[in-house]
């Protein structure tokens, strides 16, 4: 049995997908320093995997608020969805995957079907259903990290995964979450990379909406959550952004009903 994670914590205690909150990862992050543009990615390694609803308005999200964005120096090239299923493939076959990808990358990809948005909450009255979803974390691997395992990148390029992606879309608020923990390693240059991701969110970008709430989208930073022991289950501390927090306190900043976690940047 897996140990219970921050992702198990989140599922006790915050709200959930049907009620105005998204949670979930971004799998690669990747930046050119040099040329200034930057990609996301993500990664499916079973033909069978979907893109479910609340991932499809994650990436709409992302992909309406950078896509012809002249207001950033780094040039946005998509969200890629890829179908890696195969370990043995070479770094450079995956190259030529992700490019062929940009180029017949379509901006429209993640418009929601109408059957779909016609169920989604508008965030008036109550929601109506309620999470039936199994966690399925610790269920997914990547092939594309056991090929880059042994892989040093040029000093020019960034790539790293962001843990988590909250997004309340009734009030429109979103932040960037890394988990840090005592056997968690740090990446190599993951200040940088931070320092890039902040400036590219919070940049003059383009003015979305969620697409059933109507509700503009909002950046409130990059923030780091901290905990004594290996997950928030078996911490007698937690700090977000290295200041100590009360659980019940940061449950609070967690489902985004305000701008309030702005205050711990």
């Amino acid at each position: 049995m897996q140990k219970k994670s921050f992702s198990y914590w989140i599922r006790d205690n915050l709200k959930d997908a049907y009620s105005g909150l998204i949670t979930q990862d971004i799998d690669f992050f990747f930046i050119n320093t040099t040329k200034k543009y930057f990609l996301i990615i993500e990664e499916k390694n079973s033909m069978y995997a979907r893109l479910g609803p609340a991932q499809k308005i994650i990436f709409k999200m992302l992909n309406d608020i950078f896509y012809n964005n002249t207001n950033i120096e780094y040039k946005f090239y998509g969200v890629i969805v890829l179908y890696i299923l195969n370990k043995n493939l070479s770094t450079s076959q995956i190259k030529e995957i992700v490019l062929n990808k940009i180029k017949d990358y379509n901006p429209n990809c993640f418009e929601l079907e109408k059957n779909i948005l016609e169920k989604l909450w508008d965030c008036k009255g109550s929601p109506p259903y309620q999470k039936t979803e199994k966690e399925r974390t610790f269920y997914r691997d990547s092939n594309i990290k056991e090929i880059f395992k042994n892989i040093n990148l040029p000093e020019h390029l960034l790539c790293n995964k962001i843990d988590w992606i909250f997004l309340n879309y009734c009030t429109g608020y979103f932040i960037l979450i890394e988990e840090e923990n005592k056997t968690k390693k740090t990446e190599k240059r993951k200040e940088e990379f931070i320092s890039i991701v902040n400036y590219i969110f919070s940049g003059n970008i383009n003015p979305s909406f969620n697409p059933k709430s109507k509700v503009e989208y909002k950046y409130l930073g990059y923030h780091r959550i901290k905990f004594s022991g290996e997950s928030p289950y078996d911490s007698s501390e937690i700090y977000l952004n290295n200041k100590k927090i009360e659980i019940k306190e940061l449950i609070s900043l967690l489902n985004l009903e305000n701008d309030e976690i702005k205050s711990y940047l």
